[in-house]
């Protein structure tokens, strides 16, 4: 499990604890319930695609680099 799925998974667990606690006063429905749980996974799945993203594009970024060095190397720039 990589880095960026436990701190995903940790989210979500936080997620549903404090839409859970934050209803004390009346106890929420299922339906209630399943938008919560929705809502968080949700949450999760765009934190966990944003954090590809990043990577992504930090690869291409160095794959950009490198070969614009080995051109230049080529070349003999």
């Amino acid at each position: 499990m990589n880095r960026s799925c436990a701190w995903s998974a940790v989210l979500l667990i936080v997620l549903v604890a404090a839409g859970c606690s934050s209803n004390r006063s009346h106890e929420p429905s299922l339906k209630q319930g399943a938008k919560e749980v929705g809502h968080a996974i949700g949450t999760m799945a765009r934190e966990v695609g944003q954090g590809a993203k990043t990577v992504g594009k930090t690869v291409g970024d160095a794959a950009k680099e490198g070969g614009k060095a080995v051109k230049d190397a080529v070349k003999g720039t």
